[in-house]
């Protein structure tokens, strides 16, 4: 007798009984052609990322605030972290934050424990910096027809920022997920303005239709898709100091091989166990942390 779906959700479910979907049933949910896929890799070990062993500090509350975007036609909160022992009007560079699906500007400051990470390691040295996140909406971050959050992040944040004593000449970009992507668009449609680029488990796509089935409007049609696919433009990061990484269990690791074997320099990218969570996203924070410090500094 064929396995239902609702038996394959309830055997994967129960942790030990991954053995009783038999092979048939393991590869079929592996294969996502039925069900279960993120409960079968936790299940499987597959986002069983490594600890982070760094040193972590407490943090300071961020500083939050509105203004008024053309470029998104609407008013736009935004966050800032700054580093202990440094408060707003302190001359530091920054690093901008670009957010996830569904998610904001507070979240984006404290994504992967980021401050806590920063904290830890400026008693080793590393170079202080701030994190600066505006909420960027669900568009993922590139220009709409009435929504242009990526013109409002460089024409309209940066400045302000630079008003309150931040040093917008020298500027990192970190994003997650959609903000991964965000900040893989930044570079390429700013390829002078970083000095460092982080993405991390960057959301991706194959094709216009697999946008659509995942982040159903993220794109306003297959030309908009296609003016703004990364993987396309991939000979252009050549000499952009980029940094990817994800999960190999990730459902967007498909995606990022793809673009990394296009890439000038595949090693910019590394692969590593976990899913797409904010585990894996600690475990790789501290070296990021630690990079994006020394490109500001640099």
């Amino acid at each position: 007798m064929p396995i239902s779906r609702r038996r394959i959700l309830q055997l994967v479910a129960a942790g030990g009984g991954v053995t009783a979907l038999g092979a048939a049933g393991i590869a079929l949910v592996d294969a996502e052609v039925l069900p279960g896929r993120s409960v079968l890799d936790h299940a499987l070990g597959r986002c069983d990322a490594a600890p982070p062993t760094a040193p972590q500090g407490t943090p300071q509350p961020p500083v939050t605030g509105s203004f008024r975007s053309a470029a998104r036609r609407r008013e736009v909160a935004f966050a800032i972290s700054y580093p202990p022992g440094y408060a707003p009007g302190a001359r530091l560079p920054v690093c901008l934050a670009l957010h996830g699906y569904a998610a904001d500007a507070r979240s984006a400051v404290t994504a992967a424990r980021y401050p806590e990470f920063l904290a830890g390691a400026l008693a080793a040295g590393v170079p202080p910096f701030a994190l600066a996140a505006p909420d960027g909406g669900d568009g993922y971050w590139h220009p709409h027809a009435t929504d242009d959050p990526l013109g409002m992040l460089v024409d309209e944040f940066l400045p302000l920022l630079a008003g309150r004593g931040l040093r917008t000449d020298r500027v990192a970009v970190a994003g997650w997920s959609m903000g991964g992507y965000g900040a893989l668009l930044a570079a390429l449609t700013h390829p002078d303005r970083f000095r460092t680029v982080v993405a991390t488990s960057p959301a991706i796509f194959r094709s216009y239709a697999d946008a659509e089935r995942v982040n159903a409007g993220a794109f306003d049609g297959p030309d908009e898709w296609a003016r703004y696919d990364v993987t396309a433009r991939a000979a252009q990061f050549a000499g952009l100091p980029v940094r990817i990484a994800i999960g190999a269990a990730d459902p967007f690791a498909g995606a990022v091989e793809t673009l990394r074997d296009r890439l000038p320099d595949p090693e910019v990218v590394t692969i590593g166990v976990g899913c797409h969570d904010g585990d894996y996203w600690a475990s790789v924070a501290p070296a990021q942390v630690r990079a994006i410090g020394a490109a500001l500094a640099g």
